[in-house]
């Protein structure tokens, strides 16, 4: 009999948080940029069958959910999504999060586009909005899985940094922002869809996991006979 241990499940979820960086990742690096500033009839082909439009609606492939995180306005769009990707996978992995976190920032990322449906924009694209998932996805989990009272501190940290961050932005009145040293236009929108998007399905997990039916199956599935 072999049993599943709460090491393994922190390994492969690990590992997990890595391969969805690199899902992320090496599509956007490949795809480069497309101009932003420009008619998005301008836009290769391929890159307008990819993009997102909220001012559609449901109107629209669903593909989008996915590929419109993959598209960036410009190289230093480009370059600083990436950057701080890095560094999230370096975050995730550093705090050693659960294969359950790793799946829950995967759906984030489609339900941040979702969140995005609706809003006076002709055209979405870029990572930032999944990157602050990832970011909510690490703090709640350093604040409900750890043990150590400094990785409490850092998770109370980031999600008071997350919060603070989204705030400022002010989503609720700006479409669109510009911040200091951006070359394009930011979707504030976009931010809060994907922390909201984190947390939210956090909840469900969580609640979900409380269930009796489900801690039966757990027990049976982490039990191999």
């Amino acid at each position: 009999m072999s049993t599943a241990t709460p090491q393994a499940d922190i390994r492969h979820g690990a590992w997990l948080w890595l391969a969805l960086s690199l899902l992320l990742g090496l599509p956007s690096a490949c795809m480069g940029w497309v101009p932003l500033d420009q008619p998005v009839a301008s836009w290769p082909s391929w890159a307008q069958q990819l993009a997102l439009h909220p001012d559609r609606g449901l109107h629209q492939p669903a593909w989008a959910w996915w590929t419109a995180a993959w598209l960036h306005g410009s190289a230093q769009h480009l370059y600083r999504n990436l950057g701080a990707l890095a560094l999230i996978a370096a975050m995730g992995w550093s705090a050693r999060v659960s294969v359950q976190s790793a799946l829950i920032w995967f759906l984030a990322w489609p339900a941040t586009q979702i969140g995005m449906l609706g809003q006076p924009l002709h055209t979405y694209i870029g990572l930032s909005g999944v990157l602050h998932a990832g970011v909510g996805v690490i703090a709640l989990h350093q604040l409900g899985n750890s043990d150590t009272r400094s990785h409490r501190i850092m998770g109370y940290l980031l999600a008071a940094g997350l919060i603070l961050k989204i705030l400022m932005e002010n989503p609720w009145q700006h479409a669109l922002i510009k911040p200091p040293g951006s070359d394009i236009n930011v979707a504030p929108w976009a931010h809060l869809s994907g922390a909201l998007s984190a947390a939210f399905i956090c909840l469900f997990a969580s609640v979900t996991n409380r269930l009796p039916s489900v801690k039966r199956l757990t027990r049976g599935r982490r039990t191999l006979i």
